[in-house]
């Protein structure tokens, strides 16, 4: 496959066309919140707290807007991080139909530093409802049709990843 250069996946300045989703754990009773704004630099930022109350434990931000990467050998991340471990998370399905398990790589981020944090598209990992599903197909990069931010793992307490850009290459 012919690797191509790169391919802005977003760098937030097109948020008309974008439509960013937030999902914590009361969807399962848990006590989590979380919300995704633009600062003043222009950047997504995905802040919250994360409670184990009632069994909860994580928050999500996910972008409803259908990605092609065939070609593309990783995403990279621009973030400015907290010092917690996030994952990015991309769903796959076809047309109006999303399969319900995500593929996720974790990454960890450095307290009040910028980072650009490289995701290897084959080394994304089956996902669901926090186990590894069996029987599902490795990752195909041209049928994404959300991708998005997810903290979880236990970590309790304040969250902030700020994040300037996100690119295909």
């Amino acid at each position: 496959m012919k690797q191509l250069n790169q391919k802005l996946i977003t760098d937030f300045s097109n948020l008309a066309n974008q439509q960013w989703m937030i999902t914590n754990d009361g969807v399962m009773g848990g006590k989590s919140s979380s919300r995704f704004q633009i600062n003043k630099d222009g950047n997504g930022v995905f802040l919250g707290t994360v409670s184990l109350e009632n069994n909860g434990g994580f928050a999500s931000v996910k972008n409803y807007e259908p990605l092609n990467l065939e070609g593309f050998q990783s995403v990279r991340l621009s973030v400015l991080g907290d010092g917690n471990r996030y994952s990015f998370r991309l769903q796959t399905g076809s047309g109006s139909s999303v399969h319900p398990w995500s593929y996720e790589q974790r990454f960890e981020t450095k307290d009040g530093e910028w980072t650009d944090i490289e995701l290897p598209l084959h080394s994304f990992v089956p996902t669901y409802r926090g186990r590894t599903p069996d029987d599902v197909p490795p990752l195909d990069p041209s049928k994404i049709q959300r991708y998005g931010f997810l903290i979880s793992d236990k970590q309790e307490g304040k969250f902030r990843l700020e994040i300037e850009k996100i690119v295909a290459q």
